[in-house]
């Protein structure tokens, strides 16, 4: 990014228009196609009402029981066993244990979450609209000393009019690796002081210092989720993965976007799409998997 653009893209207009600081080419195409998808949505369903998303001024909300405990805590343990089996599936560093390829290791029984009203209420209220999962990643969070990368204050930078959902296979709370957030207003007051957290060199582990030279508040905060339960996820606000001081934290993590028909529909066109896709957002996101927008591997958080 030459000089003149990284200034224009952290400019405050610009961020607050698209909760992000990346290209503008991304941000017009998304937000063109995000809009067709809405007023198509509206165009056949002139009766339904989608009241305000708490996503467009909050970075996550938390929904309830909306797996079975006792089946995610059977995949839980299942990811137990096939670690002990050094199973190759299962990659396995310091920070993390990175869980290949969800579907087909884990089971299509993940995505039973999307089948719960509640989440599915949530995401027509966010997008405006029908929505697809674009990818899927799962991992097991461990105990570590090191923060680095994700466990960084950052903002995914992913395009506009995207988010994503954790499915909790454990407990997560302050001493069992839960993510800490932001919500909108402390974000933007982050970035009008000058902190993007946008590339690893620029990112910090704390931002008291920070936040007390600039006279902002620093305000994180995190939701405790028990097996079964989802937080949904505004990726573009900032946050950070935070270490677990006790025990692991298991998570599902699915990435939407917009769609003009809705995810069951389109998920049946191809199957085995979730399973082969490795790009994070595709370039044209009216064509799924298309072109890579952003790298795979969006674990972390």
């Amino acid at each position: 990014m030459d000089g003149t653009m990284k200034m224009i893209q952290r400019s405050r207009f610009y961020y607050t228009r698209y909760n992000n600081t990346g290209p503008i080419k991304m941000n017009r195409v998304y937000s063109k196609y995000s809009q067709e998808c809405a007023e198509k949505f509206a165009h056949a369903h002139p009766d339904v009402t989608l009241p305000p998303s708490p996503l467009q001024t909050t970075a996550a909300f938390s929904i309830k029981n909306v797996f079975p405990a006792d089946r995610a805590m059977e995949l839980s343990q299942f990811i137990t066993t096939k670690i002990e089996e050094n199973d190759p599936r299962f990659a396995k560093d310091d920070l993390q244990v990175r869980i290949a390829t969800p579907l087909k290791t884990l089971g299509t029984v993940i995505l039973d979450v999307l089948k719960n009203p509640e989440i599915d209420r949530a995401l027509l209220n966010f997008f405006r609209g029908y929505y697809r999962v674009e990818s899927i990643a799962a991992s097991r969070t461990l105990p570590t000393n090191r923060v680095t990368g994700s466990w960084l204050w950052h903002c995914d930078t992913f395009p506009p009019c995207t988010c994503k959902l954790f499915l909790h296979l454990t407990p997560a709370n302050a001493d069992r690796g839960a993510t800490e957030f932001m919500d909108r207003k402390d974000t933007m007051a982050f970035r009008d002081a000058g902190y993007f957290g946008q590339y690893p060199n620029e990112r910090v582990g704390n931002l008291d210092e920070f936040a007390a030279a600039h006279n902002i508040p620093y305000r994180p905060f995190h939701l405790d989720a028990e097996p079964g339960d989802v937080t949904m996820f505004n990726q573009n606000y900032f946050h950070r993965a935070i270490a677990p001081k006790t025990s692991f934290r298991d998570t599902v993590q699915l990435f939407f976007l917009p769609n003009p028909v809705p995810w069951k529909e389109q998920y049946d066109k191809d199957p085995d799409f979730l399973n082969n896709n490795m790009v994070s957002f595709p370039k044209d996101p009216a064509i799924p998997g298309s072109s890579s927008g952003g790298a795979a591997g969006m674990m972390g958080a």
